[in-house]
């Protein structure tokens, strides 16, 4: 039995709600404190903490990390997947939800003591995407800027925080099918025919994919593993664009 208690902020959905279900199941001695706007997709129990919070209030973010404290106990984990689903005021508010709030978080965690400081070390995991440093011109300017600058924020408290024992690492999915949106992906086989031809694995990512690199770096097999960026994609970020572009399918 691990007996951990992990955060998962933005874990009422996709593959942050996958991640909060594989930690319940994997082991009965975890504890789960889930953070934000609508958490009731799950039934809070004595493993289960859902916290409703706008992760953008920090007033209210540091309140509601005492309250996970409390119920739980002290933080072996936390993993920060939140991001910002509103079209107002999108550019700043992306900057908030995914920065900011990271950067809140983390500095009341470490202020008060919040982290276990556990023999084998501690673990901040921040959920990016490929867009950290490519373009998805189907993503606007403030999602590519808060992707790339958790990389920056990575780096920069893993080297703040190396001495306390704590890691801090970076997970950057490119494609992958969510459990939500499988009906689509089957109803338009062309696109996953491509996903085939050109990823080197063969397939789309699944959100059991990016769980796996989380729990790997939450665990104490990554003990020595800090500051790193790992791109979760198949090996499709491995190929030239020229290469790209010379098999892609000619119209006839």
């Amino acid at each position: 039995m691990s007996d951990k208690h992990y955060i998962v902020v933005g874990g009422t959905r996709g593959t942050g709600l996958a991640l909060v279900q594989h930690l319940l199941a994997a082991d009965p001695g975890n504890r789960v404190s889930v953070f934000g706007r609508n958490p009731a997709s799950q039934r809070a129990s004595l493993q289960l903490g859902m916290h409703a919070v706008d992760v953008s209030d920090a007033a209210a973010l540091r309140a509601t990390l005492d309250r996970a404290v409390a119920m739980h106990g002290k933080v072996d984990s936390i993993v920060f997947m939140q991001r910002n689903r509103s079209s107002t005021d999108a550019f700043e508010t992306d900057l908030s939800v995914a920065l900011t709030a990271t950067r809140v978080a983390i500095d009341h965690l470490v202020e008060c003591s919040y982290f276990t400081m556990s023999e084998t070390g501690n673990s901040i995991v921040m959920v990016s995407s490929i867009a950290d440093h490519y373009i998805a011109p189907e993503q606007d300017l403030g999602y590519h800027v808060s992707k790339a600058g958790l990389a920056q924020l990575a780096r920069y408290y893993a080297l703040q925080l190396g001495h306390k024992g704590i890691r801090v690492n970076v997970v950057s999915p490119c494609v992958v099918i969510k459990e939500a949106a499988q009906e689509y992906y089957r109803q338009n086989s062309w696109i996953t025919d491509r996903f085939e031809r050109f990823i080197p694995l063969g397939r789309a990512g699944s959100s059991q994919d990016i769980i796996n690199t989380i729990m790997f770096l939450s665990s104490d097999q990554a003990s020595y593993i800090t500051g790193q960026n790992i791109a979760v994609d198949g090996g499709l970020t491995l190929r030239s664009h020229e290469s790209i572009i010379r098999d892609f399918p000619r119209e006839e």
